[in-house]
């Protein structure tokens, strides 16, 4: 085989595990929300009171923020393919184990290994984005997946519906048999496959240094920040939890803005990735969406609006949330040459804890707030939303030279521009 025939077959193979790991990322977002759907079951089942519900609950979520940094770090240093087969197997045999738990134990530890194992997924997958796809679709690549945040509470939503009164175990149960077959398995012949019929070409010259720069730290540090403002959005709204608890909304109607602010996260999130393919409109997608995030804020708690008009900043509001995905590849245009699956881990770690924080923030403003009252919420979230505004300028007017625009996107590119554009 020429190394040109080479070349071509290990982009074909790895856009398939880019796929295969895409699945990955809608999984881990299944399981992790579909614990809500038989959390009352399990309680009852195993005679756990609300305190061990919540510590199984948050098992997931807390080694899956903290490791994923270390574990981005081990990508860059591996291959990928096997990092999402050994997380896939680890995280599917987790699974089969939480199924078969009879103690609070049981339940943490294997929920604790879950969400380490469900660690490698987002990071593993923005590598292969970037390994396989060309450099202006990396992202859009960063949009799709996060975008599928959405896929993944959808089949949580709907899973049990077509089930049945299916018990929580044959419901883990059947999550951790799919994860082996739609991933482990695949991930496992394509690896293989992989192996035999791609040659590695030669290392050629790479445009990036190797180490930070100075201007690529303080991008990063920007990208953190404003991805922790998006997540701090979504998980400190609780799906419209807080305003729907302090207005009184019926459950149909939040319901409904949940429904349409899902809608409008998803399209945030793929037409800026679509969008900002370039690096020089990065900026003014930012600035956009979070003026616009800002201004649907002030609509939904205005109480002279009415019900049937929320609709439109509802949606708005969730399109205005999803252009914080291009803190992603922001963030990766500034890193040295590498350090993709670090880098994406940094930033989406920063957005799962403020998400966590925000959760916590919220529930205090519904213990301190009578009903009716939104004062806090325009408070603390309206400095929020400025605090986007701010961020987003701070991006969009910092001319900082990054280098990593002109890396070639494949071995076989020559950089399209010069090494000094700016990277917003």
């Amino acid at each position: 085989m020429s190394w040109q025939q080479s070349a071509l077959e290990g982009r074909r193979i790895d856009r398939l595990l880019w796929v295969t790991s895409l699945l990955f990322v809608v999984w881990l977002v299944w399981v992790e929300t579909s614990f809500q759907y038989f959390e009352g079951s399990l309680g009852s089942d195993l005679r756990l009171n609300s305190s061990g519900l919540a510590l199984v609950a948050g098992s997931f979520l807390l080694p899956y923020g903290l490791v994923q940094v270390p574990i981005g770090r081990l990508i860059d240093r591996g291959r990928v393919e096997l990092w999402l087969l050994l997380a896939a197997l680890a995280a599917a045999c987790c699974s089969l184990v939480f199924a078969s738990s009879d103690s609070l134990q049981g339940l943490l530890l294997s929920r604790i290994g879950t969400g380490m194992a469900c660690a490698v997924a987002f990071p593993a997958s923005a590598v292969l984005a970037r390994r396989s796809l060309p450099a202006d679709r990396f992202a859009l690549a960063m949009g799709f997946t996060d975008g599928l945040l959405g896929m993944g509470a959808a089949f949580a939503a709907v899973i049990p519906l077509l089930l049945g009164r299916t018990g929580w175990r044959d419901l883990v149960l059947l999550q951790g048999i799919a994860l082996a077959l739609i991933v482990a398995l695949p991930m496992l012949l394509l690896g293989v496959r992989r192996s035999e019929r791609v040659v590695e070409p030669v290392a050629q010259h790479d445009a990036r240094v190797n180490r930070w720069t100075r201007a690529g730290v303080h991008r990063l540090i920007q990208c953190c920040l404003l991805y922790a403002w998006g997540l701090g959005f979504v998980f400190g709204m609780a799906q419209y939890g807080l305003l729907s608890s302090l207005r009184g909304w019926s459950g149909s109607l939040m319901e409904g803005l949940t429904l349409i602010m899902s809608i409008g996260l998803v399209v945030g999130m793929v037409g800026s990735g679509a969008l900002g393919g370039r690096p020089q409109h990065r900026g003014g997608l930012l600035l956009a969406g979070t003026v616009i995030t800002l201004l649907s804020l002030l609509l939904l708690i205005t109480p002279s609006l009415p019900r049937s008009a929320l609709l439109l900043p509802a949606f708005s509001f969730g399109v205005g949330i999803g252009t914080s995905v291009l803190a992603f590849p922001i963030a990766e245009a500034a890193a040295p040459s590498g350090q993709t699956a670090m880098t994406v881990s940094i930033v989406n770690t920063s957005g799962t804890v403020m998400g966590g924080v925000m959760t916590i923030v919220s529930g205090l403003i519904l213990q301190a707030s009578p009903k009716g009252d939104l004062s806090l919420v325009l408070l603390i979230y309206g400095v929020l939303g400025l605090f986007g505004v701010a961020m987003a300028s701070w991006i969009k007017f910092s001319p900082e030279l990054v280098a990593a625009d002109a890396i070639p996107s494949r071995p076989d590119e020559a950089p399209s521009r010069d090494s000094r554009e700016p990277g917003v």
